[in-house]
């Protein structure tokens, strides 16, 4: 009997990386239909929108180990776990959104006249970013009154930032409402807007 692969009579010669089979030959590496090219495609989209939302919401991306083309099977399983990670970071993404920067939505009027008249030039509800060498945010915040509030707030809605023109809206009304509980409206120029 003939080893398979050697020269001889009634051997099949086949070329390099091929082995002898029957009246041809075949390649010795498994042959890789690649059937998932759509679930790896799938894949990575998701991957990447769930890095997107993510890296919104905290500000900082989420590493992701890199994906191996596997020929030994398809990763539908991963891609559903991609899938429903990408969907609850976008869902996390609305209710952080919501929470944070839908003022028109949970900012009373008061709030949104005093901010208007305090930095927004009648316009509601102020400029949240705003700063000069006095005053910061919406309401007008003095640097002073900002760095001792900050820590009276809500603490849900932290952690607070360095200066109220980095906060978000919610945080910059939060601070407004630690100071309105100590002091009234006092503390406005804008009190009876």
């Amino acid at each position: 009997m003939e080893a398979l692969g050697t020269e001889g009579a009634g051997a099949t010669s086949c070329p390099s990386g091929s082995i002898p089979a029957g009246a041809g030959c075949i390649d010795a590496k498994p042959v890789f239909i690649d059937k998932c090219v759509g679930v790896q495609k799938a894949l990575r989209f998701y991957t990447k929108r769930w890095q997107h939302w993510t890296t919104l919401r905290t500000g900082v991306g989420q590493p992701v180990r890199q994906l191996e083309r596997s020929p030994q099977r398809c990763p539908r399983y991963l891609l559903k776990i991609r899938k429903a990670k990408a969907a609850a970071a976008h869902r996390e993404w609305n209710r952080y959104f919501h929470y944070h920067y839908a003022w028109s939505e949970w900012l009373p009027d008061k709030w949104q006249r005093i901010g208007a008249c305090e930095t927004g030039y009648g316009r509601r509800p102020g400029n949240w970013r705003h700063s000069n060498s006095s005053y910061e945010g919406a309401f007008g915040f003095a640097k002073v009154s900002w760095d001792s509030f900050k820590y009276r707030a809500d603490p849900k809605a932290g952690p607070y930032p360095e200066d109220a023109w980095q906060a978000t809206p919610r945080q910059q009304y939060e601070v407004a409402l630690a100071i309105y509980r100590m002091y009234g409206l006092s503390g406005w120029g804008c009190r009876n807007a």
